[in-house]
């Protein structure tokens, strides 16, 4: 509950502020994530779910801000290193990841939604986005030695990171008030925890995160005279 009206108060402020030109919408797609129990760049056997939810205000044509509060579920396995060292470490995690953040947008082909007739024109607009957050796990590490059991949680660690999500997408206004999506994200973070190994890993090597999924969002604005 409290993290529900800590995004409320974030969310807040952008819908009172663009009454005309917000949108508010939910994301739902999936997670994963690189770092230290994780071979590969992406390992998409241990893809989980997420889901959001965002408020985009245009402050013009091809310039949207939006804010957004995501969860997602993360996990990573020295398993799936199947010809490498790490399958005999044996150790593996489990996470929940949330996060509150701030982003621009930039969509090249951004154009009025209203044309010069005050008729709704249909539109597909591609889009880059980066920005700034916070985001806060809870990782749960599994190991199968005994001698390794005195080695987690790791002296020092932190569960909050500063995040920088960056990534693209697509926005489809396909209807008078409603918007479709798709997205691409990726979170650089501060530090090296999101799966709870830092000092017995590599520690030079920053953890990162994503998500991938759809988006629907409603718009509030001035169509044909009417207001909503």
């Amino acid at each position: 509950m409290k993290k529900l009206n800590i995004l409320f108060a974030l969310l807040l402020p952008l819908s009172l502020f663009g009454q005309q030109k917000v949108e508010i919408g939910g994301f739902l797609g999936f997670a994963n994530y690189q770092g230290d129990l994780s071979r590969d760049d992406i390992e998409i056997s241990e893809t989980k779910l997420s889901l959001g939810g965002f408020v985009r205000y245009h402050l013009t044509d091809k310039v949207k801000l939006r804010a957004n509060g995501f969860l997602g579920f993360i996990s990573g396995s020295d398993a799936n290193d199947q010809k490498g060292s790490l399958r005999e470490r044996g150790w593996s995690f489990k996470s929940n990841i949330f996060e509150l953040s701030m982003v621009g947008e930039y969509h090249p082909l951004g154009k009025k939604r209203i044309g010069d007739t005050g008729i709704f024109e249909r539109q597909v607009s591609p889009y880059i986005f980066v920005g700034a957050g916070m985001v806060q796990t809870s990782p749960a590490v599994t190991v199968t030695k005994m001698e390794d059991e005195n080695l987690f949680p790791e002296q020092g660690f932190e569960s909050t990171a500063l995040s920088i999500p960056f990534g693209l997408g697509v926005r489809a206004d396909l209807f008078d008030f409603v918007s479709l999506g798709f997205e691409a994200g990726w979170r650089t973070t501060s530090n090296d925890y999101l799966d709870g190994v830092k000092q017995n890993g590599n520690p030079n090597k920053k953890d990162l995160y994503m998500f991938v999924g759809t988006t629907l969002s409603f718009f509030f604005g001035t169509i044909e005279g009417y207001e909503f």
